[in-house]
């Protein structure tokens, strides 16, 4: 594992400098603030919190695909399908879609997080919605109409992705967090980017609202190729690898090409801190770029 870090770390601190280099400067000219890097020990605590609800997150996402895939397939009256939602019980994912009159469930997928990237349990029987459902469905009426009454014209869906906006919301004890990601039907690349994370309490009062990237990132990935890494950067006002740069990654980086590393180039540090993600043994790591120069000699 120490081999597999170094190789990695090797590779992309030549490719860093560049970058590090033209965006340090930019820095300085508007803030003469030095911002060092992230110790290890304070790096930790926000890495593992931003893996966990990432994770999370692609939980989510990969019930609603995998669900909405199968519903095509298996579902006995597509005429017939009205709205959709995801929610979590325990370790369980489950999407259902529901009838038009948003009374019954027609169509339901689920799966533990583990499982999901191999295989759905589904359901085509008509039933009643649970509880849980109806309060999910409730949940995100409420938190789409504010939002649409606050911020409607703050977003916006990316023509040249040539997908849809997926919206997930997640209770938490203090309300609900709502994320929107940029889908793409588009093959051979990675979508980061025209992503937002809206926070409510319990009674769907937006107390937070954030664009994670300031633009659309459509990253290529070369066809016909093992790819083994990704890279992208981030502006100052965007530190750290974001929540949704994981969900991401897993979803369209790991599970569509295979890519077992991403690493993220942040410029909110003076000296440049290079964030890497492995899915092979599920970490986020955080290292000086400026420390890395200087023990490869670069």
């Amino acid at each position: 594992m120490i081999r597999f870090y170094l190789s990695v770390l090797l590779l992309f601190v030549v490719s860093c400098s560049n970058v590090v280099a033209s965006r340090v400067k930019a820095h300085k000219k508007s803030n003469t603030e030095v911002i060092k890097c992230p110790t290890m020990e304070e790096f930790q605590p926000i890495a593992d919190s931003i893996l966990a609800e990432g994770v999370r997150l692609y939980g989510y996402e990969k019930a609603a695909w995998m669900t909405s895939d199968s519903v095509r397939t298996h579902c006995k009256n597509l005429d017939d399908i009205g709205v959709s939602v995801v929610y979590e019980e325990g370790n369980v994912f489950t999407c259902i879609f529901t009838d038009e009159k948003e009374e019954n469930v027609v169509f339901c997928g689920k799966g533990k997080l583990d499982a999901l990237k191999r295989e759905l349990q589904w359901s085509n029987e008509v039933r009643p919605l649970s509880g849980v459902e109806k309060e999910a469905l409730n949940a995100k009426k409420k938190c789409i109409q504010k939002l649409s009454e606050s911020y409607g014209d703050s977003i916006f869906n990316m023509p040249s992705a040539n997908g849809s906006l997926n919206i997930d919301i997640i209770k938490r004890n203090e309300g609900y967090r709502l994320y929107i990601l940029q889908g793409t039907a588009l093959m051979g690349i990675i979508p980061y980017g025209n992503d937002y994370i809206v926070d409510y309490d319990n009674n769907f009062n937006i107390t937070s609202f954030k664009r994670c990237h300031k633009g659309f990132l459509a990253l290529p990935v070369e066809s016909g190729k093992k790819v083994e890494s990704s890279m992208h950067s981030h502006t100052p006002d965007n530190p750290y690898m974001s929540v949704t740069d994981v969900c991401t990654s897993l979803l369209y980086g790991r599970d569509l090409y295979g890519i077992q590393t991403f690493v993220v180039l942040s410029t909110y540090f003076t000296n440049g801190f290079m964030i890497q993600f492995s899915t092979e043994d599920m970490k986020i790591n955080g290292f000086d770029v400026d420390f890395l120069k200087k023990v490869y000699g670069k």
